[in-house]
């Protein structure tokens, strides 16, 4: 049965998401975690400017707080985080790395090899076209928190060949666009 290219497409995306998924997976299970729990070290590490918690995990991940709690609870007794109670709410705790667990976060995200032998412009073509596509997924609604470039209030663009930051105050080569910004903020 033949496919519309569009069909085609999504399938390949598809295939790709399961192998990375399937490649984490491995790569947890080889530190004696489930996949959650190194992404769940991932994101703590990746994020030290921010009091991270569970509700701000649930979110990030897309995940229910439960599934999250108890992934959290047990990176704390296996002591790769530790959990700090909010002083102006008890109920509420922000979640630190410990050595141990920050060792597990800094793996290399299971595609990076595969993607280091593309050439620089199939290596922009394809940032700019994922890109693309998790932008439209934001608009939609089927993602909820993704801090790109492109949906933040300090990008001036084309979405192809100019990028500027208003608040870098510079022009912004496609290697530099980001995905996951700390300075973030939503466009209007």
């Amino acid at each position: 049965m033949a496919h519309t290219p569009d069909e085609h497409l999504a399938q390949v995306l598809e295939r790709l998401g399961e192998v990375a998924r399937a490649l984490r997976w491995k790569q947890a299970t080889d530190a004696g975690l489930s996949a959650l729990q190194l992404r769940i070290l991932g994101f703590i590490a990746a994020h030290p400017e921010h009091n991270v918690g569970v509700a701000m995990l649930a979110e990030e991940l897309q995940i229910g707080k439960p599934t999250v709690s108890e992934s959290v609870k047990a990176l704390v007794e296996q002591g790769f985080l530790d959990r700090k109670a909010d002083a102006e709410d008890g109920r509420s705790h922000t979640l630190r790395l410990r050595a141990s667990g920050r060792k597990h976060a800094q793996g290399a995200a299971p595609l990076t090899e595969v993607v280091a032998g593309l050439s620089p412009a199939r290596k922009n073509e394809l940032l700019l076209s994922s890109m693309q596509l998790l932008q439209a997924l934001v608009e939609s609604g089927d993602v909820q928190v993704q801090r790109l470039c492109w949906t933040c209030r300090y990008y001036r663009g084309d979405r192809d060949k100019r990028h500027h930051c208003l608040l870098l105050r510079k022009d912004l080569p496609v290697q530099e666009l980001r995905t996951d910004c700390p300075e973030h903020e939503r466009a209007a």
